[in-house]
């Protein structure tokens, strides 16, 4: 799950502030009767993690590749098009008022009584703190030799930002993902550096509507959708992430 999907999920789960943890459930390995009978005290999301702050110390959900999780409150199920297969609950949190179900997660206890403090959100892209100088200096201190592809991963840069957002943002700025950064001038480096602050908020208005998946222009795209050539789909860089692409349009 990318950044702008996880502040969506902490505001879906915003009505679950000061309830009580009334049952626990789920296969995950950490203390999860720590969290019966305690106040959820706020839900923030920092990038790719979601915070559930109780009293002394907060619990940290990353969702990595392949995570998801439901939430019904009040009788309605507020995570609208998540898909909804059986698989194995990792965690499971019972409010009086809902319940809030997760799958295939990291999950980590921060002992800290207000979380939120430790967090730095200049290098979170969907933060009002977004550092867009900060992101373009950190770039000109990469290795020249590496991927543009690879670079748009690094969650110390670019919070929040997923596999997604670096390929539909590529293909906006028509650059290839396997690009170096020495082949990119100061102005294309800046063009893709406001992209990405640009894409994280269409994206996370497409997914508070439901139409995230219709407006993917490469992504999982077999045709471009502006030459109508074939999309090209292979792993690249170093991280070997799945990269999609036109060679004909992003030059």
């Amino acid at each position: 799950m990318e950044g702008p999907s996880l502040l969506l999920a902490s505001e879906q789960l915003q009505p679950l502030l000061h309830h009580k943890v009334k049952k626990v459930s789920g296969n995950t390995k950490i203390d999860k009767e720590r969290l019966l009978k305690k106040e959820v005290l706020s839900i923030f999301s920092h990038g790719k993690y979601l915070y559930f702050q109780f009293d002394t110390f907060a619990l940290r959900v990353h969702f990595m590749l392949f995570g998801s999780f439901e939430a019904t409150i009040n009788k309605t199920k507020v995570t609208g098009d998540y898909p909804r297969r059986e698989r194995p609950i990792r965690l499971g949190l019972e409010f009086k008022i809902g319940e809030v179900l997760m799958y295939n997660c990291s999950l980590r206890f921060i002992e800290e009584a207000n979380a939120i403090e430790k967090c730095d959100f200049s290098i979170d892209t969907l933060s009002r703190d977004w550092d867009e100088k900060k992101a373009y200096k950190k770039l000109l201190e990469e290795p020249p030799s590496l991927e543009i592809g690879d670079v748009l991963l690094d969650q110390t840069i670019f919070m929040g930002v997923g596999n997604i957002i670096k390929n539909e943002v590529l293909y906006l700025c028509k650059v290839l993902p396997t690009t170096k950064l020495s082949e990119l001038s100061p102005y294309k480096l800046k063009k893709i550096i406001r992209s990405i602050r640009t894409y994280v908020f269409q994206f996370y208005e497409w997914r508070k509507k439901f139409e995230l998946r219709k407006n993917y222009k490469v992504y999982r795209q077999k045709v471009c959708k502006s030459c109508e050539g074939p999309v090209i789909r292979k792993k690249t860089g170093l991280r070997d992430r799945m990269s999609y692409f036109c060679e004909k349009c992003q030059k």
